[in-house]
């Protein structure tokens, strides 16, 4: 048995992504592969996938509703439970809207196949439209349009 079986690079990664018809996009801001199919769903920051010293990393991030935020972390151990191939997290940082941080992990060395990454990516990339959709019917995400300032608070008088 003479093949060698190497770890896939960035080049075979951008390769397999254009084989299995996957859009994307790069910024020069950092290492991530940024997918638009996951971009254009209500509430979605932004969607990336990593090619990492493990394996491959896809996240996306969610706005959350700063008001949705107190339910939303009593739900996540539901939500980590309905969703087993997601790593599903809050981020909550000062000055900024809290985000839901949705990852997929598959831990692959040397080997890898395109069918393997395909797979990986599709089981992700409907499991993350799945959650959106639960989360933006659970009112924890900003409805398209809503305005996201203070300012849009009515008075009572």
């Amino acid at each position: 048995m003479s093949d060698k079986l190497e770890k896939p690079d960035r080049t075979l990664l951008q390769q397999w992504l254009e084989t299995a018809r996957v859009e994307y996009s790069e910024c020069g801001e950092c290492e991530g592969l940024h997918l638009a199919a996951l971009k254009s769903i209500e509430g979605v920051i932004d969607s990336r996938l990593f090619l990492e010293r493990y394996g491959l990393l896809l996240t996306t991030e969610l706005e959350i509703r700063p008001m949705a935020l107190l339910p939303m972390a009593a739900d996540l151990g539901r939500i980590n439970m309905d969703y087993p191939i997601l790593k599903i997290f809050l981020d909550v940082v000062d000055d900024a809207t809290p985000q839901l941080v949705i990852a997929g992990v598959m831990q692959a060395q040397a080997g890898l196949t395109l069918e393997q990454t395909a797979q990986f990516i599709s089981s992700c990339m409907d499991a993350t439209r799945q959650l959106a959709a639960e989360c933006l019917q659970l009112d924890y995400l900003f409805a398209e349009g809503e305005k996201r300032s203070p300012s849009n608070k009515r008075s009572l008088h």
